[in-house]
């Protein structure tokens, strides 16, 4: 009576405790590291990382460890098993759009029981554009251009791409040629040729009064 519900848990997918972080994310161009951990009895069983099947539980394996090779490198991806702390890290290089998707990290258990595996869904969004510096200069027409230099950074981690993009905004000058630094001094010198003015007038009066 007990071995139907057993052979019904021995071939559910996932029943195992492999675990993986569930969602991660890395950007284009750049590096992503996944790490999933295993049970106790389970440290010499080929490890891998797959594209989900339906009917079994990978559809192709990408990358995969062997009893006698737990670290294993295949073209842009890699697996190293840590057996002594039951993890297995798979990482990838260069990714692209392509490496988006969901995928399974776990261990091929080689019985009559379904691989023990978690699912791990992978985001690559674009690099954003980050200003790292600012050079100022001026146009001939006396405006003021700034550019700026950017590097392409993950969200709160490294930089994977330095690249460098320019934006010349053009701002109001402090003062252009001929306009306002002309009529910056005016009040100065409309009080210059008032007192000027004032005191002419001052002496042509002492004379005609002098002469009387």
């Amino acid at each position: 009576m007990q071995l139907l519900p057993l052979l019904a848990w021995a071939l559910l997918p996932g029943c195992g405790a492999v675990t993986g972080p569930g969602t991660v994310q890395g950007f284009e161009g750049g590096s992503l590291s996944v790490t999933c951990t295993y049970p106790p009895g389970q440290e010499k069983q080929p490890k891998f990382w797959c594209t989900p099947g339906v009917i079994y539980t990978c559809n192709e394996d990408i990358v995969i460890t062997s009893e006698s090779k737990p670290e294993v490198q295949r073209g842009r991806f890699s697996i190293r098993d840590d057996r002594t702390r039951r993890a297995f890290t798979v990482t990838v290089h260069g990714l692209s759009k392509g490496d988006e998707g969901t995928f399974r990290c776990g261990v091929r258990v080689r019985s009559f029981r379904l691989d023990e595996s978690a699912d791990v869904n992978v985001t690559v969004p674009s690099a954003r554009v980050t200003p790292t510096s600012r050079d100022w200069g001026q146009t001939a027409e006396g405006g003021v251009t700034l550019s700026v230099t950017g590097t392409r950074c993950p969200s709160g981690t490294r930089c994977i791409h330095p690249s460098s993009a320019s934006a010349t905004p053009t701002l109001s000058p402090d003062a252009p040629q001929g306009t306002r630094g002309t009529f910056r001094y005016f009040p100065v010198l409309a009080g210059l040729q008032l007192l000027a003015l004032l005191a002419m007038s001052a002496a042509v009066l002492w004379v005609s009064l002098r002469d009387r």
